[in-house]
């Protein structure tokens, strides 16, 4: 299995891919992981970047992990290795930023045979940075290599996928995560079945969970809250957002958490309405899913999904949160059962 002796949790196919490209004269000046938030592309890069730099692999197209270029790599601060992430406070990846790193870029790599950078998220371009971006796939430096993360290759430009090398990654198996939590990660039998499940399989983001105990226990609240106002009238519901906006440090960013969340439960309800095949993402939730599949109508459960989406669009495009997460409950059942 290529993926132990990285150390990564399946993606055999772009292992072995990047294994054979790491090896002198094969290397490209530019390659595209994409695959959904979690799923691993920021790791796939950076082992990408350390089997490059390696400076005692352990065979050909691996790395030790130990040397100082992995260690460095590991810890975002090698002097070759340049990552270009959204600012803090702003929603996009600016023209001003591209053209920075593109004289970076440009500059004779201090010790590795390349200079890279590594653009994570590049679905959140603006269209300038995208197209200054292309000038340098279009000609790229000759030391240079550019590795681009994004959630699709349909969130990018055609004119900057179609100069990449794409690699796709899907998420594990339930069942693959959960063995390897267990096995690998020691995380208990029982922990790991619910974070494999609430990853979907995407191991980032099951591990993210496992090391982050608050914000878990947020989204434990955040289902305990939408059984609650299932049984809530109109009044508590109101005071309930009145709660929310009275909280310190409540922000956009808490909102959307909270509607994410509530809209895995919602999905979880149409699967279990729809009797389909398809693993739940809140399996600890199952009793909970399974009675409210029973009480609403799928017509209904599709509009209330539909509400949960636009809830999103609407915090992400700047609207009022508190306006939005107010139409959201009032088109809510109420559901008077014990839950």
């Amino acid at each position: 299995n290529p993926g132990m002796q990285w150390n990564i949790l399946g993606h055999e196919t772009a292992i072995t891919f990047l294994k054979n490209h790491a090896k002198p004269g094969n290397t490209r000046h530019a390659y595209l992981i994409t695959g959904p938030d979690g799923v691993g592309r920021e790791t796939l890069a950076l082992a990408f970047a350390k089997t490059l730099n390696c400076q005692n692999p352990p065979a050909e197209g691996e790395f030790c992990g130990k040397c100082l270029a992995c260690r460095q790599i590991e810890e975002q601060r090698y002097p070759d290795l340049m990552i270009l992430r959204v600012s803090e406070g702003s929603k996009d990846l600016k023209i001003d930023q591209i053209r920075e790193m593109q004289q970076t870029l440009s500059l004779a790599p201090y010790q590795s045979v390349y200079r890279m950078v590594l653009i994570p998220d590049f679905q959140h371009a603006t269209i300038g940075a995208s197209n200054a971006l292309l000038k340098s796939l279009e000609e790229p430096p000759s030391k240079a290599l550019l590795i681009l993360t994004a959630d699709a290759k349909e969130s990018l430009l055609e004119t900057i996928a179609s100069r990449c090398e794409v690699l796709r990654l899907r998420p594990s198996s339930i069942e693959t995560l959960e063995t390897f939590l267990r096995d690998e990660k020691a995380i208990v039998p029982a922990r790991a079945t619910r974070l494999a499940h609430l990853a979907g399989g995407r191991v980032g983001t099951a591990l993210s969970f496992d090391q982050n105990q608050d914000l878990l226990d947020a989204y434990d609240e955040a289902l305990t809250d939408l059984g609650d106002l299932l049984n809530s009238r109109l009044r508590e519901r109101l005071q309930y957002v009145e709660r929310l906006q009275q909280r310190k440090g409540t922000s956009r960013e808490q909102f959307s958490f909270l509607i994410a969340t509530w809209l895995t439960f919602w999905r979880d309800v149409m699967i279990r309405h729809e009797r389909a095949e398809i693993p739940l993402v809140n399996i600890d939730h199952e009793q909970r899913i399974t009675e409210t599949a029973l009480l609403i109508p799928s017509r209904q459960i599709e509009r209330i999904l539909k509400d949960h989406e636009n809830a999103l669009v609407n915090l992400d495009a700047n609207l009022n949160p508190r306006l939005v997460i107010e139409n959201l409950l009032l088109g809510l059942p109420l559901l008077l059962v014990a839950i």
